[in-house]
């Protein structure tokens, strides 16, 4: 009996969503420090050349440049968003094409085709995700929560519409993932983050870390604006829940009989973008 040999290499899916996290990690983080430089950077392209044809002013004031470094800001804050959510929908596409071809190796049947899935906008798909694989609520209403934040950027030039806002909160909630580090003293006080740093413990402390859910509110007409901390916690928070996700597609594989054979794991440098 020949048998079909599907080769599903997990590490190359996990390596896309990683890939697309470090290019907005360090593109926005050159673009948001370029935005605080002082004295600014040029904001020329190039010279109007022959024509000499002013698209901007080549001279600008005070109050001007202060103005495009803010309005740069929120640039380099929508492009990495944008960055971030169509690399996370381009893995769980990835993901969700793995796990079609695994039920075709054990004869079950999927409901949704991967090119169905592919058109499917990041919060759809991975609401579909969960009906195959477990995925926490609240990491899919955080998807759905970083997805409107980005629609804001690109559709409303970072500002909250009536489209983002919920009708009874009259709010919206942008949520992710971040670390939150505290210390416990022997007696069982708790020394939160914001006050641990130059402080003298003669007792000593355990240092605690966790994984808590951080929540920013605005109003219709509020500026999205962002941190570079916040947006830092933003890249990592993307990676934790693909990472999730891709931990929950190979135990489905191997719960449903399919033999997972895992490559070399090759981390790759922490500077590299591609």
């Amino acid at each position: 009996m020949m048998h079909q040999v599907v080769r599903i290499d997990f590490n190359i899916i996990l390596e896309t969503l990683q890939r697309g996290i470090r290019r907005a990690d360090i593109f926005m983080g050159i673009g948001m420090n370029a935005a605080e430089q002082q004295p600014p950077i040029s904001h020329v392209l190039a010279p109007d050349g022959r024509f000499h044809i002013e698209l901007v002013k080549q001279n600008l004031s005070e109050d001007e440049r202060a103005h495009v470094a803010v309005e740069f800001g929120k640039w380099v804050t929508s492009n990495g968003l944008r960055e971030l959510i169509e690399t996370f929908s381009i893995f769980l596409h990835q993901i969700y094409t793995a796990l079609h071809v695994m039920h075709v190796v054990v004869g079950k049947e999927i409901a949704v085709s991967p090119r169905r899935f592919e058109r499917m906008g990041v919060g759809d798909q991975i609401a579909e995700l969960q009906k195959i694989i477990p995925i926490l609520e609240e990491r899919v209403l955080i998807t759905r929560s970083l997805n409107q934040a980005r629609n804001c950027y690109a559709h409303r030039n970072g500002r909250v519409g009536l489209a983002d806002v919920d009708a009874e909160a009259g709010e919206f909630s942008l949520t992710w993932l971040a670390l939150s580090t505290s210390v416990r003293e022997p007696d069982g006080n708790v020394i939160p983050e914001s006050e641990m740093f130059g402080r003298l413990l003669p007792a000593g402390g355990t240092v605690l870390i966790e994984v808590v859910i951080k929540t920013r509110a605005f109003r219709v007409g509020d500026e999205l604006t962002l941190t570079k901390t916040e947006l830092k916690e933003i890249c990592l928070c993307v990676n934790t829940i693909g990472a999730g996700i891709l931990d929950e597609a190979q135990k489905f594989g191997l719960e449903a009989g399919v033999i997972l054979r895992p490559g070399e794991v090759t981390a790759p440098h922490p500077a590299a973008i591609e």
